[in-house]
């Protein structure tokens, strides 16, 4: 089987699906009977020297036309796909983004695939309908992303809750959806559940959209444990949005911001090796890779009952589990957390068996597992 990737982000390690991306071409090695290759346009012309497996799509829209670039994107990439299948004769089209193979779910002879990483685009209904540009993109986006999950040959999911969220939002047949869970590579991460809390709390937040994160919820938990000082790292939400940030934390005396913007896998990694606790009380979160990279490095996970984070938390057995939106709860797990180490240490290692399902080998067999089950039915 011969499958093409279709990814609009690669080499910019920032968030599941990404990395994702750059452990797909693992495929070529696990299972040397199969091939796989990438199409994106976010490729170095450096990088692609050393990743033959992957071609470059080059975008050039023109200035005036941005505003609707998300898509021009399908025909730029689809134009694209046909080149490549000169000389790639592939057997199945993988979209990490559904929304991005919309054209090619209507117009492709050969079985698409598209994948579902979060319900941002569901969320918007006319229930909770809004003049504002973030509802109507996220409407309108709605729309495109309904009719690529119809035309889709298969969609795929990165959690259970997500599933049946696209089942019952779009209306699809249980036997078109599966639940692929996204995996981190576990190998040379170094697990390390006894941390000894000091004066100053460390608390790391890692979320780029952080009100979806909700930031402001942890700020008010934080302010809440008076008998404490924290600095709290934010790591994701880009340099513009700082002004913002800054006065979510007007008037709390007890916490120290600790905005670092952007940064690279292996900082965050650094991060979860020495801090505290890793506290993102998000109020809607499709799976939260994020967490699971938390456990394997033996930080205290502390967040929210929403989305697929219980899937990943083991309901509450591998970290601390509180209502979205409860500030009082949420300041109520952080001072437990900082006062029962022993529970801290059981907790951390219950996630790191937990997370043991999510290795990579056996993602990426179901993986292939699931494109075969397309390829059959041609």
């Amino acid at each position: 089987m011969k499958i093409l990737f279709c990814t609009n982000a690669f080499e910019n390690i920032t968030n599941g699906p990404v990395r994702f991306a750059n452990i797909v071409p693992e495929i070529n090695r696990l299972f040397p009977q199969h091939e796989i290759r990438i199409l994106t346009e976010d490729v170095s012309e450096q990088r692609l020297k050393d990743v033959p497996y992957v071609y470059k799509v080059s975008l050039n829209i023109p200035r005036l036309l941005k505003p609707l670039g998300q898509i021009l994107r399908w025909f730029i990439y689809y134009r694209q796909i046909k080149k490549i299948e000169e000389q790639y004769d592939f057997d199945v089209l993988v979209f990490i983004n559904s929304f991005n193979g919309t054209w090619a779910s209507l117009v492709s002879p050969k079985p698409t695939v598209g994948m579902l990483n979060d319900e941002k685009n569901m969320l918007a209904t006319w229930k909770n309908a809004e003049l504002t540009p973030l509802w109507l993109k996220r409407f309108t986006f709605q729309q495109f992303e309904k009719l690529s999950a119809v035309k889709h040959q298969l969609m795929i999911a990165n959690s259970e809750f997500l599933k049946q969220r696209l089942i019952n939002t779009y209306h699809l047949p249980e036997a078109k959806v599966k639940r692929l869970y996204k995996c981190i590579p576990l190998e040379g991460l170094k697990f390390n559940p006894q941390r000894t809390f000091g004066a100053i709390i460390n608390v790391l937040f890692v979320k780029a959209d952080y009100l979806v994160g909700n930031l402001p919820m942890l700020v008010q938990a934080l302010q809440k444990i008076t008998e404490h000082q924290f600095r709290l790292t934010v790591v994701g939400p880009e340099p513009a949005f700082e002004p913002h940030l800054r006065s979510i934390f007007a008037g709390v005396s007890n916490t120290t911001l600790d905005y670092v913007g952007p940064q690279p896998q292996e900082r965050v990694f650094d991060y979860m090796s020495t801090y505290d606790i890793f506290c993102v009380p998000s109020y809607t979160e499709a799976f939260g890779v994020a967490n699971i990279e938390a456990l394997a490095h033996g930080i205290s996970v502390i967040s929210t009952s929403v989305g697929g984070i219980p899937e990943v938390l083991d309901n509450g057995k591998n970290g601390w589990l509180v209502e979205s939106g409860n500030s009082q709860a949420l300041a109520d797990a952080i001072t437990e957390c900082i006062q029962m180490p022993e529970l801290r240490v059981q907790k951390a290692e219950n996630g790191l068996s937990f997370i043991q399902k999510f290795s990579k080998d056996e993602m990426l067999r179901n993986f292939v597992e699931m494109l075969e089950s397309v390829t059959r039915k041609r």
